[in-house]
């Protein structure tokens, strides 16, 4: 280990590899099964987990976890099938492929159509509850913390359908102005901490760290950084300016050029910005500046337009009364499937509202016990659905059974089901289930997410913060592009860090969303020579960044993530090899679903239907629920296509009225 390393603390014996409490990831993924894999799941025997085995305090390599993911690569990229698994002598009513937002709704809506005796199978491939939703825990001095792992909050609930609400309902979820939910800022301000920003030494030869923010630049802010007097002036324009750059044309003329042209066009050959000045504005969403549209950076309140006299379109997530309308919860919206899961198996969660629930802890030894009607199977990697029987004719029924094989525990199961919903990603169902006709394969194949990044690192106290002064760090010129504390909020009985003494969770992200094609250095540093080139295609830039992501280890995560601490808290008590207590990358490398770009996929024809409308066709006994079917990845879409696809099951006696 060289000088630099050993400094940082990478020697360090914590809580940050692939291991989880003494044991591999394998034999953790094993252990959280409950002792199902094998003669034992056949005979319907329950084996306790070990409560060592609770998957939100694992901390190191998380989200798309090691274990998670590769026989089903090694299924789709190289044809190689496990081979035929037991059967398990075990049939449902209902199994659904993949523990999501989406596969936990599905068996909720089709539980409340068929009652609570029907019986249900949720097989996921990752070791906790909720997909993409995650919640991490830490505990340290006796000071319990949580924090977002993935999906972080229900995008303003009032634009819902009825039958999404109808979930958060149903579960109480939504507890506006109440006492026991409040942001106590006071506890940083107090202290005199507020936002900075990071100037890179592999810019300026070494590192300045400003007070202020490089989003929100302020003249007395501009004055202390060390940017030419030319990029301060393009930064002030770009995040402050309210200039017409498109004065003189008509507002039809104003958005058809935003709708044909990149926002990296647009700031570059239209607001008249320097290359150099590029690296201050991240993407757009998950999209880069060069594959999204002028436009929909307009839609998203990025900077740059407020000249234009242009009214924006309603919905943006961005306006005023959408993020107003927003809901948040300790544990992001993982803390939705936690009571999704209580309402399918009581004995999952305590009971009590969502304050009263919100620091207990899920009993993972209970989900996949015989006795419930719903069980939940996790580390179960499914690679083959398919019907069993001959295939009806035009008018008959479709009451053919559908056997679904997974992996457990390094061993290969097989149970039978009577439905079947397929609430994983849509481009790993024409590798598990090749049956399905293959212009929906076509179109389940377009289905191409971007990838996410998001790390939670436990700090044994913020000393170091309080003496710098500082409770977020912007940094444009690094790999991470921001560094923040967590927000002191009280939730029932999640309390946040009051005391400088006391550890925290802070976050490390890109420095915008989560989507890492938002933030160019990230993308360069990960995919190395195979970054792609500025205007490459925007789900083959998706593509480049995955395979990049895939690749990298952990060490080089925590390694940036020791460096950009130490450079941001430089001249103060900081110790990354004794101050940094735990690290957790949850890896998303097929994160956000995504629509159809109008940068680059082809119009419509007149009456043609979308890709992902047609990869949600049902195929007789198996119906598709996921945000892929929907092309947005918020957590209202996920429920309304679980709710389609459950209504996509049942059985309709239209006779010869439906095929004339």
């Amino acid at each position: 280990m060289n000088k630099h390393d050993r400094a940082l603390g990478m020697g360090m014996d914590i809580s940050r590899r692939d291991f989880m409490h003494g044991m591999t990831a394998a034999a953790g993924a094993a252990a959280v099964a409950g002792g199902f894999p094998g003669a034992a799941m056949a005979q319907g025997s329950y084996s306790p987990a070990a409560a060592a085995t609770y998957p939100p305090l694992r901390t190191g390599m998380r989200g798309f976890h090691p274990g998670a993911f590769e026989p089903v690569h090694d299924l789709a990229w190289n044809g190689v099938e496990p081979p035929a698994g037991e059967s398990t002598g075990e049939m449902y009513d209902l199994v659904v492929v993949g523990g999501g937002l989406s596969g936990l709704a599905a068996a909720y809506f089709y539980r409340k159509q068929a009652g609570p005796s029907a019986k249900i199978l949720i097989l996921d491939n990752l070791q906790g509850i909720g997909g993409h939703a995650q919640r991490k825990e830490f505990e340290y001095d006796g000071k319990r913390l949580f924090a977002n792992a993935g999906s972080a909050y229900l995008v303003s609930p009032m634009t819902w359908s009825q039958e999404a609400l109808s979930i958060v309902k149903d579960l109480d979820i939504i507890q506006r102005n109440d006492p026991r939910d409040h942001t106590d800022y006071d506890i940083y301000t107090k202290r005199g901490l507020s936002s900075a920003t990071l100037f890179g030494k592999e810019e300026f030869g070494k590192d300045y760290v400003v007070k202020g923010s490089s989003n929100a630049p302020t003249p007395e802010f501009l004055a202390k950084t060390p940017l030419s007097p030319k990029l301060r002036e393009e930064l002030d324009r770009l995040k402050n300016g309210k200039t017409d750059y498109l004065a003189g044309k008509s507002v039809d003329e104003k958005i058809a050029l935003l709708q044909s042209m990149s926002y990296r066009d647009y700031l570059l050959n239209v607001v008249g910005l320097s290359e150099d000045s590029l690296v201050f504005q991240k993407g757009v969403w998950a999209m880069a500046l060069d594959t999204c549209t002028a436009w929909f950076a307009f839609f998203r309140y990025a900077p740059g337009f407020d000249g234009l006299g242009i009214e924006r379109p309603a919905n943006s997530p961005e306006s005023h009364d959408m993020h107003e309308n927003n809901f948040t919860l300790p544990g992001g919206n993982s803390d939705v499937a936690r009571l999704i899961v209580r309402s399918l198996i009581p004995e999952a969660l305590p009971e009590g509202n969502v304050f009263e629930v919100a620091d207990k802890r899920m009993d993972y030894t209970v989900l996949d016990k015989p006795s419930n009607n719903t069980r939940i199977r996790q580390s179960s990697i499914v690679y083959n659905v398919q019907h069993v029987g001959p295939t009806p004719h035009l008018l008959a029924p479709d009451s053919r059974d559908v056997e679904i094989s997974y992996i457990n525990g390094g061993k290969t199961y097989k149970v039978k089901a009577g439905n079947v919903v397929l609430a994983c990603m849509n481009n790993v169902i024409p590798a598990i289930c090749p049956t399905f006709p293959d212009f929906q394969k076509d179109a389940q194949k377009k289905a191409v997410r971007c990838a996410n990044l998001a790390v939670n690192v436990l700090f044994r106290n913020w000393k170091a913060f309080e003496q710098a002064g500082i409770s977020s760090v912007t940094s444009p010129y690094t790999f991470f592009g921001s560094m923040r504390l967590a927000g002191p909020r009280f939730f029932g009985g999640v309390t946040p860090s009051q005391s400088p003494d006391e550890p925290v969770v802070v976050s490390f992200g890109t420095g915008g969303n989560s989507g890492i094609l938002s933030n160019r250095i990230m993308v360069e540093t990960l995919c190395g020579d195979g970054a792609p080139p500025i205007g490459t295609n925007n789900d083959d830039q998706y593509r480049a960044v995955r395979y990049g992501l895939l690749a990298t280890p952990f060490e080089f995560f925590e390694r940036e993530v020791r460096s950009l601490a130490s450079r941001s808290l430089a001249g103060t008590s900081f110790d990354p090899a004794r101050d940094i207590v735990a690290v957790t990358v949850n890896r998303w490398s097929h994160g956000f679903a995504t629509g159809m770009n109008d940068l680059f996929d082809e119009p419509l024809a007149p009456g043609e239907m979308k890709p992902n409308h047609i990869a949600r066709k049902p195929f007789g006994r198996i119906a598709v629920a996921n945000s892929d079917a929907a092309g947005v990845s918020t957590m209202n879409a996920a429920f309304d296509q679980a709710y389609r696809a459950v209504n996509d099951l049942q059985q309709r006696a239209y006779g010869y009225y439906d095929h004339i």
